[in-house]
């Protein structure tokens, strides 16, 4: 298209995408403008005979673009077929010639787009023999269990030409597709206005991850649930619209489908004015379902991040549709840009054997990741229960692997500095000889007071200290920290690792002692650190609480509830799980929070929110509908 024509048309074009949705950003697209070939870093070519018996001869050289359009253009003229078998069985080998040719073009491993609205203007052939299509393909597996989206289809139904809106995907036969289709006579169309044919209109398809809407100029033609589209056995039962698909944009003649051409009808041309591809702004959106780059719902609750190169790992738990028992294990997603994330697998496996700790059954929660640069090794530490003991074992537990993503070799677990008092401990507590059976009452002043004092300290000190809910945190010179709920979640402690990671040193000290806090997250800014922290409720919410101290080791003073405004109290429904530091962007953190679904674990949600300072350097936390991360950086 001209400059002049282009500007108008994407003006028009944002004019007629805002009246759709405030959502959808352009992200890519060809407007064929430079004459000659088409682009090559976008469009390949399919050659020969490809499909459907069809006549023509597919080759590069009937594509080109010219006045701002790109041309297809089907001709009438013989070529030799260069996979011509004299006894050849199949159709493609048994013609020597053909006699028709055209042009296939397609994204193929170049542009290929997961969800989103495409877009594209054409005048397409309507004479005898013509199948012009645009369509979609899915970037693995045969088809058709690779999944197929007609965008656009025109051919003859027994003799009778009719516009096309398609989805087909895979069944428990080979070549054997599902399909669903709507086919609108083209009458219908010629009815509106007797010129359709000569003039240019809008194929469109919004595609997300609930479902396919194909339009015509604005007029749904069909829509396809994508919770009808799952493939049968040889598609391994998935649905292949959850996955990347590359557009092709192909003029066929005749075949199953398209009917004997009309030589009176070459040249014949098909005209795309453009292509667009538009997508949702990347952006966060606390408390709704937050897809994977398969379109399901992000698994990985009780979470952590990991920036390592030029991606962030996000670790957290797997949970399952009936319990929160660990029947998978710890899985790994990955992210360049913070809300699009990739399913990297189970980072950590439970495991068949009985006597493991980690024995499919038990309980895994919050894990998070740090990387070692003196072993190069990631460390996984996660809070363990074993399986049928509820919640007794209170153990810490750890992994390694040499990669981000894993897998990950289960270590060991243990509880925390066993035969060690906490070094703030003042020599006259450790003194004290504190029973549990003179306490037997507990809540009362007398109990909170022996608590303060190191009770549970005293009781677990030979076996070490009970480790649950838990976080890590790497300061700037390397010395890592495991910071955890202890003596029954009464009371923090903050544990100093040893130089692989794997253990601790035996130095540790307790932060806020039967105070009742579980959940630490924790960052650090301007040499000061802050931690976020929860009361225990079990999986209902509560009111957050706030930290800070000059160093690591103290003193740690209390502050009021970070969160502000509607459902403060709560912690918007959420509870704490991690503060992750945006790597490079000085002073710019995102507190991560879990919104509990204990009846059904699976549908967790997860809070994803800024943190602000006000003008006194304290943070705050304000809930936010949905937050772009590119442009809070900026």
């Amino acid at each position: 298209m001209s400059k002049l024509s282009a500007i108008l048309l994407f003006l028009l074009g944002v004019i007629t995408t805002d009246a759709y949705s405030q959502e959808y950003k352009l992200v890519w697209s060809d407007e064929f403008n430079k004459p000659g070939k088409p682009d090559s870093t976008v469009w390949s070519f399919e050659d020969g005979f490809v499909r459907n018996e069809e006549l023509q001869w597919y080759q590069p050289d009937n594509a080109f673009c010219e006045k701002g359009l790109l041309i297809i253009e089907g001709r009438k003229e013989k070529v030799r077929n260069t996979e011509y078998k004299k006894e050849g069985k199949s159709w493609k080998q048994a013609r020597k010639y053909a006699f028709y040719t055209s042009s296939s073009l397609k994204t193929a491993g170049k542009k290929e787009f997961l969800y989103g609205r495409i877009e594209v203007r054409a005048k397409i052939p309507v004479g005898g023999g013509a199948w012009p299509a645009i369509w979609t393909l899915g970037n693995n597996m045969e088809w058709p269990s690779c999944g197929e989206i007609d965008i656009m289809e025109y051919y003859r139904i027994q003799g009778i030409p009719h516009i096309l809106a398609n989805a087909a995907w895979g069944t428990d036969a080979r070549y054997h597709a599902m399909w669903n289709s709507k086919k609108i006579p083209f009458d219908y169309f010629l009815q509106k206005d007797k010129e359709w044919a000569s003039k240019f209109h809008i194929w469109r398809m919004d595609w997300d991850e609930e479902a396919i809407k194909l339009y015509l100029d604005n007029e749904l033609l069909n829509e396809i649930p994508l919770s009808q589209t799952t493939n049968g056995s040889l598609g391994n039962h998935q649905n292949p619209f959850k996955q990347p698909h590359y557009i092709l944009l192909n003029l066929a003649l005749g075949g199953v489908n398209g009917g004997e051409p009309d030589d009176k009808a070459f040249p014949m041309r098909y005209e795309i004015d453009y292509v667009r591809v538009y997508q949702k702004e990347k952006m966060i959106r606390s408390g709704e379902l937050w897809p994977d780059n398969e379109g399901n719902h992000i698994n990985a609750h009780g979470g952590g991040v990991l920036h390592f190169g030029n991606k962030y790992y996000w670790f957290g738990e797997h949970k399952s549709a009936t319990t929160s028992s660990a029947l998978v294990g710890v899985t790994c997603y990955s992210s360049t840009d913070l809300c699009n994330w990739t399913n990297e697998g189970v980072a950590l496996s439970v495991s068949d054997d009985p006597a493991s700790d980690i024995v499919k059954g038990c309980i895994i929660e919050r894990p998070k990741v740090i990387y070692n640069n003196k072993t190069k090794k990631f460390v996984m530490w996660f809070h363990l229960e074993l399986k049928d003991k509820g919640y007794a074992a209170a153990r810490a537990a750890v992994a390694v692997s040499d990669q981000a993503t894993g897998p990950y070799q289960f270590i060991g677990s243990f509880r925390a500095n066993p035969g060690v008092y906490p070094f703030d401990m003042p020599q006259e507590l450790k003194n004290k000889q504190l029973k549990l059976e003179d306490y037997k009452e507990w809540w009362t002043p007398k109990w909170y007071e022996a608590v303060n004092n190191g009770l549970f300290i005293q009781r677990d000190l030979a076996g070490g200290q009970m480790s649950r809910d838990m976080t890590l945190f790497v300061d700037e010179d390397g010395k890592a920290y495991h910071i955890y709920s202890s003596e029954e979640n009464l009371t923090l402690h903050i544990a100093e690792l040893n130089d692989d990671y794997l253990g601790y040193t035996g130095k540790y000290m307790r932060v806020a002692p039967a105070g009742h806090n579980e959940a630490p997250a924790i960052f650090k800014k301007d040499r000061m650190y802050w931690m976020i922290t929860s009361g225990c409720t079990g999986w209902a919410p509560n009111e957050a609480r706030m930290f800070s101290a000059p160093s690591i080791w103290g003193p740690w003073t209390k502050h009021p509830n970070p969160c502000t405004g509607e459902n403060a109290k709560i912690t918007y429904g959420g509870q704490s799980t991690y503060i992750l530091t945006l790597q490079g962007e000085p002073n710019k953190y995102i507190f991560m929070a879990d919104i509990w679904r204990p009846k059904n674990p699976i549908d967790a949600r997860y809070i994803w929110l800024p943190v602000q300072f006000d003008d006194k350097g304290v943070p705050f936390l304000k809930w936010i509908d949905e937050w772009s991360p590119a442009e809070w950086i900026k």
